[in-house]
């Protein structure tokens, strides 16, 4: 079942252009990155409240994101050097609900990046190894 409206999928393809850039420090970008179906996954999975939460999440940053660069226009709309203006100024605002609006926002795009297997591979990571990656 696809819960997340076309319009909040407008929004998760602008938000990973800027969260995971194409020329970043790995050779993955948000095209080669399964972000949409990990987050359409776990939107099915997690409880109602959390749901709620990642929907309202999706609406904010859509709708009143703009509202930092003084004129109103859908994220989804907006050049990248805009919307990464606006994500940089959710990161570091002084206000809690902001900032925590932009770290969850993160981890829904960060979780699936770095759960792909070449991407763990690009960055050394080997997995977990019983026995082997043990702290003594």
């Amino acid at each position: 079942m696809n819960n997340l409206s076309n319009r909040e999928k407008s929004t998760i393809a602008a938000l990973a252009e800027c969260i995971i850039p194409e020329d970043g420090p790995i050779s993955y970008g948000f095209k080669e990155i399964n972000y949409l179906s990990f987050i359409e996954e776990m939107t099915e999975a997690v409880p109602p409240h959390i749901r709620w939460l990642i929907h309202f999440n999706l609406w904010f940053i859509e709708y009143f994101g703009s509202l930092y660069l003084l004129r109103l226009k859908a994220f989804s709309k907006l050049g990248l050097p805009d919307k990464e203006l606006i994500l940089l100024s959710f990161r570091n605002s002084k206000r809690f609900l902001i900032r925590g609006i932009y770290i969850l926002t993160s981890a829904l795009f960060l979780i699936p990046m770095y759960k792909d297997e070449a991407v763990m591979n690009a960055i050394g990571y080997t997995g977990f190894k019983d026995g082997v990656n043990k702290i003594t």
